[in-house]
């Protein structure tokens, strides 16, 4: 089969410094786009000056969607709230995002949102969001096993994903908020992360692609994904191939001051063996965001030549875009400097990557990188 070259449609960067190194790393496992989600923030700052960055450095080849900052939102009338949050909006819009990365409905931040996602605080923002076509990838709840202290995976509970105390929404009460949203607003045009967490109820998850035709899922690992899919191969085959333009394939990457090349490396392979052969192996350790169980057998499903194409690219440009967006240098850079400001003001001993952000921009637009 001939090499395709495939878009990563779900990549967390955070660190200026390896702009240049992950672009090469991608390249060497035949990865020659990519989109960085940018994931939303209560009290620091999101990354969206470092996806900009990444975005300007190779403009064909990144698209970027762009986090919420809630920070003091608390002390405003609702009406101000929803201003809040359309103005951070439209100035992702103009200053060159390709979309929006909603995190908000995963369980350890639901608990901390000052208002939920099907709330009057959002009825303007997911109303312009529907207007203009404005993508979004969304991340809602978790594995349903994160529910129960027998079955998570250890490195989940290390990592404070275990919601069986009390406080955490239940797996149900996440997704009813989100259906409402759905209902409400029935054109929005989403990108469900994680396949949307039904891996283990195909029927399901069909129900809400026949009901939903503007909602698409991503593959992007957790492990128990592959897991639930290789105990019905035949079946998620057979979904793969009658959902094949609604399918987006994506890796949760993760690439902060940290870079596990080699987990990352072993995770696109484990990836790409399962959807290219009908091969029984084992998965491998992958990296911090596999969680994985490598004493599970996993079924690969050998999709059609046909299929593979368009989920390792096509679809992705399908609902985002044939090319990224271009980037307003000017406002980009205003809005790294507004964001410095911000770091500064909150927390003056941190690093300020809102400043850095922008000089790396004006140098980048003045030839000096």
């Amino acid at each position: 089969m001939p090499i395709l070259q495939v878009l990563d449609s779900h990549v967390h960067f955070g660190n200026i410094s390896r702009i240049k190194e992950t672009k090469r790393f991608f390249a060497t496992n035949d990865i020659d786009k990519i989109c960085i989600v940018s994931s939303p923030s209560l009290s620091l700052i999101n990354s969206n000056p470092q996806a900009l960055c990444f975005k300007a450095t190779f403009p064909s080849d990144i698209f970027i969607m762009g986090g919420l900052d809630y920070f003091g939102i608390t002390k405003l009338q609702l009406k101000n709230r929803k201003k809040f949050l359309v103005k951070q909006l439209l100035k992702m819009m103009e200053t060159g995002f390709d979309g929006l990365k909603i995190l908000e409905t995963k369980p350890n931040l639901f608990k901390l949102m000052p208002f939920k996602i099907d709330e009057p605080e959002y009825y303007d923002f997911f109303e312009i969001l529907q207007e203009k076509k404005f993508p979004i990838v969304w991340h809602v709840a978790d594995p349903p096993e994160f529910w129960d202290r027998q079955k998570i995976h250890p490195l989940a509970l290390k990592r404070g994903w275990g919601y069986f105390s009390k406080g955490f929404p239940s797996y149900e009460e996440i997704r009813q908020k989100v259906s409402r949203v759905l209902s409400n607003f029935p054109h929005l045009k989403i990108i469900f992360a994680h396949f949307y967490f039904l891996s283990q109820n195909l029927d399901e998850a069909a129900d809400v692609l026949e009901k939903h035709q503007e909602v698409n899922f991503d593959i992007t690992p957790g492990a128990e994904m592959y897991i639930n899919f290789s105990q019905r191969p035949e079946a998620t085959r057979n979904f793969f191939i009658k959902y094949q333009d609604r399918i987006v394939f994506g890796t949760d990457t993760s690439i902060t001051e940290k870079f596990d090349r080699r987990g990352t490396r072993e995770k696109i392979s484990f990836m790409k063996r399962f959807l290219e052969t009908e091969d029984v192996f084992h998965m491998p350790k992958g990296d911090i965001n596999f969680l994985s169980q490598p004493d599970k057998p996993i079924k690969g499903i050998k999709l059609p030549f046909s299929v593979l194409r368009k989920v390792y690219r096509k679809n992705f440009m399908e609902i985002v875009g044939r090319k990224p967006k271009k980037i307003d240098m000017n406002s980009a850079i205003e809005e790294c400097v507004r964001i410095g400001k911000e770091v500064e003001s909150r927390f003056p001993k941190n690093k300020n990557f809102g400043y850095s952000a922008a000089e790396y921009l004006q140098n980048l637009q003045g030839g000096k990188l």
